[in-house]
């Protein structure tokens, strides 16, 4: 018995309907778990909490989603984001992300948890030059193509953490603890963004799609659902950041919110796509739909230096041209059809 008459057997036996796509989007989460992250101390250690509401309906859901888990359990899909390559270049490049990033990793610590913090500007300069020089190291090396995209985000997030450390240090010396606080919640994002994203570009994270068709459905439902009006669990921020007036300075946390939940998306469409390259007949196309998610993850990152500035014309700027970003790659992603 395969998933999906599984996943049909059970809405029977709980006379639910399920709704459009939710085999697709169920599937997805069960069979996207995140690899289990090297245990490494974070840029700092602030988090926030959420609390959850669970109603009948969605109990019921649970029971499903459960017992199928169980069952995808046993049919483990490849882990590995990229082959096996000969190929010297590459080889080369995962060694430089590996070893880049072990540094960065092991020159970090719990530091900065508290404006207080006495030793926070002594760690910060100690790891500033190694992210520094992993920026460099990226950008002088000949990056192989099928990496490109994810490379050059993976710049821009490294060198965002540089700002967002620099703010977190102005902030500390004008005791402003808002200011500070926003900083360092920004840069304990940033480190959940980069960890994953070195890992896939090492070679190292689970596929998160197992076909190009997959990986580029799961781009295509999610950027309609979030264009049309009709967002899913999933796409609730992309949805939001959709709004104007959605990152007024007034309102700066949950903006910041959105725009975190909105990029770890983006982040997982592009995983996505890098580790299954698209067929030749539709190559063009694909080019265009990962340059248009680059660019609206790019928007998120200027909403968010935006906010560490208190700068809502540039944060509303960002917001809007990154509506713009997505609503053109849902229609590159409905462009590509399904190949």
């Amino acid at each position: 018995m395969d998933e999906r008459t599984l996943f049909d057997q059970f809405h029977e036996a709980l006379e639910m309907e399920p709704r459009p796509g939710a085999y697709d989007r169920m599937r997805f989460a069960m069979t996207n778990q995140p690899v289990a992250l090297k245990r490494r101390p974070a840029f700092q250690l602030r988090w926030s909490k959420m609390g959850l509401r669970i109603t009948a309906a969605f109990a019921a859901g649970l029971i499903v989603i459960a017992v199928v888990a169980a069952f995808l359990a046993s049919h483990h899909g490849q882990v590995g984001s990229v082959p096996a390559s000969q190929d010297p270049n590459v080889k080369a490049y995962q060694a430089m992300i590996r070893s880049d990033y072990n540094t960065m990793a092991s020159s970090s610590s719990t530091h900065c948890s508290t404006i207080q913090d006495s030793s926070c500007q002594a760690a910060v300069s100690v790891i500033l030059p190694i992210l520094q020089r992993w920026v460099a190291d990226l950008k002088s090396f000949r990056t192989p193509s099928r990496f490109v995209v994810v490379d050059g985000q993976l710049r821009l997030h490294l060198s965002e953490v540089i700002a967002e450390m620099a703010a977190a240090e102005a902030f500390q010396n004008a005791n402003d603890p808002n200011g500070f606080y926003a900083a360092t919640n920004a840069l304990v994002y940033e480190r959940a963004w980069i960890d994953p994203t070195t890992f896939a570009l090492e070679g190292s994270y689970p596929r998160v799609a197992g076909t190009y068709h997959d990986a580029i459905g799961l781009a295509r439902q999610s950027l309609n659902a979030c264009v049309n009006g009709t967002p899913g669990p999933s796409d609730l921020a992309c949805g939001a950041l959709m709004l104007a007036q959605a990152c007024r300075i007034d309102e700066a946390p949950n903006c910041e919110s959105a725009v975190q939940s909105a990029a770890t998306q983006l982040q997982t469409f592009l995983i996505a796509l890098m580790q299954n390259p698209a067929p030749s007949a539709v190559a063009t196309r694909d080019a265009k739909l990962q340059g248009d998610l680059s660019a609206a993850d790019t928007d998120l990152l200027a909403i968010t230096d935006a906010l560490l500035k208190s700068d809502g014309a540039k944060a509303e700027a960002g917001r809007s041209s990154y509506a713009g970003a997505i609503a053109t790659a849902a229609a590159d992603a409905s462009a590509i059809g399904n190949p």
